[in-house]
């Protein structure tokens, strides 16, 4: 295995490794062997940790990245995520540029693991024996975050250059940097993850700091990116973006390792009750701070920006739009008895008697937005700011709005506005239970449960729709699905509604390599009212969406390759 260290910005953590850097003005200087003996500062490495872990509200010029798949558009023209959908990115654009970011946080958690392994450590009141496990849980952390920034190169990328030692910018193997393959990155990253583990609390009494579900649920994730079609291609002859001339009884064996993993994040104890549960309320886990249903997520802070850009404008006043639900979203939702929609071409869509979460998800023409009331989309009577296309940039151009993540509390008519907290999972149980019902179906078939792991996979699905809202006595939603490619289709489109706006679909796509959606042009619905006599028309907002085959991987920074001429590029950039 390859051990470097990255050097861009490197001088930075050699001059400024202990100050908080979160602080707008540094207040203490220390040398790093003084910040990892001081029981005041030693921490503040530790938190450095995290800060590198990306917010998925926004992230592309105000809008999320499910903005690029077949659910969604932005309202924002010319926007960076129009040229992502569009496929107007290079190696010199790359637009998701996770490359610096991730190494970044790889380079913050080494540093901290080296020195809080080499630097004594002074604590008022503790024990050699008890400053040891402190230290080894801050290391453990550290391993955590490490494998988490790894499976997002990973998820982007492909394989990626493992760097797992702290080096001085003089280290002569900087010249030979290479991408490590596929099949090493995906041991790294469990390797990690099981020696995190060891160490890691089950519950830490910070919310959001890694823990042993964590490792075990990033370790259970890139075990099922390592089973998925995408990396499993046959004839694949290229280690660098997945395993070569996979056979399928490793495929088989994969998604046995992948179930194994995922149910030990299910069934994980804290004390007699399991560690992580499903929140009661959908429609407010977005906002639920604490809860245990989150795995690994950002959190900030209370705030309302994300009110700000994504309410309807008549609510936010000032922005408004953001990232806005397409009509083929809109008719994915099934019947609130779990019978598929079907929604006949020119006639009016259905708003009542949907999906559960539909209410939670998507605001369309006449939805509620709680206090804040209710939103008309349509155009002439009755027809507001709200309106198709009436405020450039900031009016939906796809007849509906985002809902989900908003909390409806925030008013930005008075002086103040109240703030919330938002947390963006990256891993939460709900996505743990879906990719449980991969792995089972995949392996073992989709009422069967072999290895006593306590839940078939058809029961991981019931768990989550269960909470949506539905009655699994009378949920009609598998009727009808008695081969394997069906009961993976259940799923797929259950993960499509659970997890909508939180980058799984951006990512599924690609790995069921079912990109052909990607390709779909983008359909809205436009609502005409003359007094009172509403008529509905399917439009095309987006028929530019493209997806070629090089798109599997994201290319690497153009600058990067520079930098370091032996490594490799992804095919076809």
């Amino acid at each position: 295995m390859k051990k470097y260290i990255y050097i861009i910005s490197f001088i930075t953590l050699l001059i400024l490794p202990a100050c908080d850097f979160m602080d707008e003005i540094p207040t203490e200087w220390h040398t790093p062997e003084a910040a990892f003996q001081l029981e005041t500062t030693y921490e503040r490495n530790i938190n450095q940790g995290y800060a590198y872990i990306r917010n998925g509200y926004n992230r592309i010029n105000g809008a999320f990245l499910d903005a690029a798949t077949n659910d969604a558009t932005a309202t924002m023209q010319n926007s960076n995520i129009h040229k992502l959908a569009q496929g107007f990115y290079n190696a010199q654009s790359p637009i998701l540029n996770i490359w610096n970011n991730s190494y970044t946080g790889i380079r913050q958690t080494l540093f901290t693991e080296k020195y809080l392994t080499e630097v004594p450590l002074f604590m008022n009141g503790k024990t050699p024996d008890d400053v040891m496990v402190i230290k080894r849980e801050g290391i453990a952390q550290m391993r955590a975050l490490r494998a988490f920034y790894e499976l997002d190169l990973l998820m982007h990328y492909g394989a990626y250059p493992i760097i797992d030692t702290y080096m001085e910018i003089s280290d002569p193997r900087f010249n030979t940097l290479q991408r490590d393959s596929f099949e090493t990155c995906i041991n790294n990253i469990v390797a990690l993850c099981d020696s995190a583990a060891q160490y890691l609390f089950v519950k830490h009494a910070n919310f959001g700091r890694m823990e042993v579900g964590s490792a075990l649920a990033i370790k259970a994730k890139a075990l099922v990116y390592a089973a998925s079609a995408l990396y499993n291609r046959p004839g694949n002859t290229n280690p660098l973006v997945g395993y070569v001339n996979a056979t399928p009884l490793e495929v088989e064996n994969r998604w046995k390792a992948a179930a194994a993993a995922l149910a030990d994040v299910i069934n994980l104890k804290n004390g007699a009750t399991n560690r992580y549960a499903l929140h009661s309320n959908y429609a407010t886990l977005f906002n639920a701070s604490p809860n245990n249903e989150y795995i690994v997520f950002y959190a900030t802070g209370k705030s309302n920006g994300l009110e700000r850009r994504q309410y309807p404008p008549t609510l936010s006043f000032t922005s408004g739009g953001g990232t806005v639900p397409s009509q083929q979203f809109v008719d994915a939702f099934t019947n609130v008895d779990g019978t598929t929609y079907t929604r006949a071409a020119g006639a009016a869509p259905v708003y009542t008697g949907r999906d559960p979460r539909f209410n939670m998800i998507v605001g369309y023409d006449g939805a509620s937005y709680g206090a804040r009331g209710t939103i008309y989309t349509r155009l002439g009577t009755g027809g507001t700011d709200d309106g198709l296309n009436k405020v450039k940039d900031f009016s939906t151009n796809t007849g509906y709005y985002l809902r989900k993540f908003m909390d409806t509390g925030i008013n930005f008519s008075v002086g103040s506005p109240t703030t919330t907290f938002h947390l963006f999972p990256f891993i939460r149980l709900a996505d743990v239970l879906l990719m449980y019902a991969e792995a089972m179906t995949q392996a073992y078939g989709f009422e069967s449960d072999p290895m006593s792991y306590g839940l078939t996979a058809k029961a991981a699905v019931e768990m989550v729709r269960k909470r949506a809202g539905f009655n699994n006595a009378t949920d009609q939603y598998f009727a009808g699905a008695t081969t394997k490619e069906q009961q993976l289709q259940k799923i797929y489109d259950e993960r499509r509604i659970e997890l909508a706006f939180e980058e799984a679909r951006y990512f599924d796509l690609r790995r069921w390599m079912k990109t052909a959606e990607l390709a779909e042009p983008i359909k809205g619905m436009r609502i005409d009212d003359n007094a009172g006599n509403l008529t509905y028309t399917e439009i095309t907002v987006d028929n530019e969406r493209v997806f070629e085959e090089k798109m599997y991987f994201a290319p690497i920074p153009k600058n990067e390759i520079l930098v370091f001429p032996a490594l490799q590029q992804n095919p076809g950039w």
